[in-house]
């Protein structure tokens, strides 16, 4: 959705590329790291984009939407604490997720500008404030602006249905996790997810298991060369996506490289 920078600080957040540490907070942070999953591999969006970008190309709409509708039903069954919890994105509630996810299909270009502008050219801070803001209203609001968001197919121009994938598969772990309502998510759909996260230098995976094999114990499905991670393809997603819980369920005799990765800023 927007690029995150490289300068690490003690913000909420989760999915996050660049220098890496899980400090005493126990979360990754890149600048406010907020819990952003999305990112475009090209140069700036131009300042002439007004409008969401529609995708040309389908081909993993339906996976995107079918993972909304899921959340979707999970959503309207959360109590009012529930929708309160703490998310995995450190700072977060639940409602703050949501919010979030319902600006990734909503948000143009001139508003990201605005927003930026308007909190001292902080961009994450502006996601941020953006998400907390939308999570904010009153829940019924909340679940029916999701559900409005379900069969959307717009994004930010830079990005694709598939980051969109990433984006719905991450985000339902965040909020499933915490208030363990558990969702079997297709092996194929999973396989997806978890190798556009490690290729991706935009996530936290390429710094933790640099010169290491990640191998998903439940998935067909395994990355790099060298020692041995295991897990299963959910945890080794959230791990790879900045989610401190993920390293905490994975396995090997390299997992102390790998907490001394996450520690080092």
């Amino acid at each position: 959705m927007v690029r995150p920078t490289s300068k690490p600080v003690n913000h909420p957040g989760g999915a996050v590329p660049g220098r890496v540490r899980f400090g005493a907070e126990r979360a990754l942070a890149v600048e406010t790291a907020t819990c952003v999953v999305d990112r475009d591999s090209d140069p700036p969006w131009p300042a002439s984009s007004e409008r969401p970008i529609i995708a040309k190309h389908p081909n993993l709409w339906t996976d995107v939407h079918d993972e909304r509708e899921s959340l979707l039903s999970l959503l309207e069954s959360l109590s009012p604490a529930e929708w309160d919890q703490p998310s995995l994105c450190t700072g977060w509630r639940v409602r703050d997720v949501v919010g979030h996810m319902v600006s990734e299909t909503t948000m143009t270009i001139p508003q990201v500008a605005l927003g930026v502008i308007g909190v001292g050219f902080r961009l994450n801070r502006y996601i941020e404030s953006d998400a907390r803001r939308r999570g904010s209203i009153p829940v019924d609001d909340l679940v029916e602006e999701f559900r409005v968001a379900v069969g959307a197919r717009t994004h930010l121009r830079g990005l694709s249905s598939l980051s969109m994938l990433v984006d719905i598969v991450v985000h339902s772990l965040d909020i499933r996790r915490p208030l363990q309502r558990r969702h079997q998510v297709p092996a194929s759909r999973m396989v997806r997810v978890a190798t556009d996260v490690y290729s991706s230098k935009f996530f936290a995976g390429q710094k933790l298991f640099r010169d290491l094999q990640l191998t998903a114990t439940d998935s067909d499905w395994t990355a790099g060369h060298g020692p041995s991670i295991s897990g299963p393809i959910g945890s080794l997603i959230l791990a790879m996506s900045g989610r401190p819980l993920g390293l905490d369920e994975l396995h090997g005799a390299a997992m102390a490289t790998v907490h001394q990765r996450a520690a080092t800023p």
